[in-house]
């Protein structure tokens, strides 16, 4: 069976980019056809976000019952239940598709399940479980997503040796497991895991895990991950996995030139992933794709000044646009690994330029979150980074021992670091580590994003007793004058 029709806007990938594109499109009276060979809602909601919080919220609710009786709360007996722990997390991921199929369905969207890839610029052939159709785009956005990176290592296909996607649908409980790679996937599921009872050892490349995030941060969730029993092997070259003979697994790696080796019940792959471009077409319609993805035009986010704001690198093109006009892609298909609500705005960034709006994605100003044990969270440069680039900062830094709902609630653990530019005064970057810290994000990102000064910062009243308090104590540090620590 063949069929073809014309749309306004065709997207390849129904994953948050996609979706979100769709609907965004849908609002601007475009007729949309959405492309999704697997679930709506993609990696994300399916086997990433959603599932990985859902068992974090498991973890948490173990490590409640563990504490309680420091407030008072006798609990006497408790344990994991994993069957009901695998139904909150399906559950969980059955209502957001379910809220993403009614919004897609309320537009007007027309949802084509099948793979899709293109025939030539302007047409996409879409495999349907009752035959191919062809389907004509005056604009087509490429949102096809990202896939974990494996076969790099030998015996990765072996059993009991799982991706993220195994780890999340929770077919057991292990004994004990590696986790090869420290970065948000590794770091995530090594802490649920480890609350479940799986004695866990993590192993990174680099000479400290957690190698993107700010320094002192990784040190804080590091050394919370090895209070509770878990193990940290750095500079650790992963070389084969293979079987032992009592069933389990034994990961070969070498570290300063000398072999070494790690057993466990499962071994958990989080090496990273790559831009999902299989069977696209991409090339043969002229698409320009390099190592990490599909090329999209380079542009930058311009500074009020030289003299208002940091160095700024080149970033992807705030419009999105590939080397054809008409073909835009978004999300991990660009950079192969990256954030969802990044390929939200990018969505919407290359929908609106597609009808003519002034819309760009401010790539200076993404905030980045980690839901490790303690949360890491931040925006703009990191302190590190500045060191690195020769940047002069000035950091001020607030505890979360010493904040009173960290301490009431006993979650004092992490701190709130807000970098400011010594010359204008303006917000460079933020980084909080906490429970939860998480959801102070926005009002960091939002200083960025404005060019915001750490006098706009401490201007504004904070709410009492909250963890929001510790960034404006923060603020007030980056001045030398905090008020509820020595000075």
């Amino acid at each position: 069976m063949s069929e073809k029709s014309r749309y306004d806007v065709a997207i390849i990938g129904g994953g948050p980019g996609g979706y979100v594109a769709a609907l965004r499109a849908a609002q601007l009276g475009s007729s949309v056809a959405l492309i999704e060979e697997r679930d709506l809602g993609g990696t994300c909601l399916n086997r990433g976000c959603i599932p990985s919080k859902a068992l974090l919220y498991t973890a948490h609710a173990l490590e409640t019952c563990e504490s309680a009786a420091r407030f008072g709360v006798m609990v006497k007996e408790f344990e994991l239940d994993v069957d009901r722990t695998r139904q909150h997390v399906m559950r969980s991921v059955k209502q957001l598709v379910s809220g993403v199929e009614t919004l897609l369905d309320k537009a007007g969207v027309d949802v084509l399940r099948g793979h899709g890839r293109f025939v030539n610029e302007h047409e996409i052939a879409v495999a349907l479980e009752s035959g191919e159709r062809t389907i004509e785009a005056a604009h087509i956005i490429v949102a096809t997503g990202s896939e974990p990176v494996t076969e790099i290592i030998d015996g990765h296909d072996g059993t009991n040796v799982w991706t993220s996607d195994q780890a999340l649908r929770l077919p057991k409980v292990p004994a004990s497991m590696v986790v090869i790679g420290s970065g948000a996937t590794g770091t995530e599921m090594a802490a649920a895991y480890l609350h479940f009872g799986t004695k866990v050892t993590v192993m990174e490349l680099l000479d400290r895990p957690l190698p993107r995030e700010d320094h002192e941060a990784s040190e804080v969730v590091m050394r919370t991950f090895q209070r509770r029993g878990g193990r940290i092997e750095v500079n650790a070259m992963v070389r084969r996995i293979e079987d032992t003979d009592d069933g389990n697994k034994r990961v070969i790696f070498e570290r300063g030139g000398e072999e070494e080796r790690s057993e466990a019940e499962v071994v958990l792959l989080a090496i990273g992933r790559r831009a999902n471009l299989k069977n696209l077409g991409a090339e043969e319609i002229g698409l320009m794709i390099e190592r990490q993805g599909i090329c999209v035009q380079e542009g930058v986010t311009t500074p009020a000044s030289d003299q208002d704001a940091p160095p700024q690198a080149m970033c992807p093109g705030t419009q999105l646009r590939t080397s054809l006009d008409h073909v835009f892609a978004i999300g991990d298909c660009i950079r192969g690994i990256g954030l969802a609500h990044l390929a939200m705005h990018e969505g919407v960034a290359a929908v609106e330029v597609i009808h003519g709006l002034n819309s760009h994605v401010n790539y200076n100003a993404v905030p980045t979150s980690m839901y490790t044990h303690p949360e890491i969270a931040s925006v703009g440069l990191l302190e590190c980074r500045a060191k690195e680039l020769g940047i002069e900062v000035q950091v001020g830094r607030f505890p979360f021992a010493a904040n009173p709902r960290a301490v009431c609630s006993g979650k004092r653990e992490g701190f709130a670091k807000v970098l400011g530019c010594p010359e204008t005064g303006r917000v460079l970057g933020a980084t909080v580590c906490g429970t939860y810290t998480t959801e102070l994000m926005p009002e960091l990102t939002l200083a960025i994003q404005e060019g915001l000064k750490v006098d706009d910062i401490i201007e504004v009243i904070h709410a009492h007793p909250t963890l929001s308090e510790a960034v404006h104590e923060a603020a007030l540090a980056v001045q030398g004058r905090p008020l509820h620590i020595p000075f």
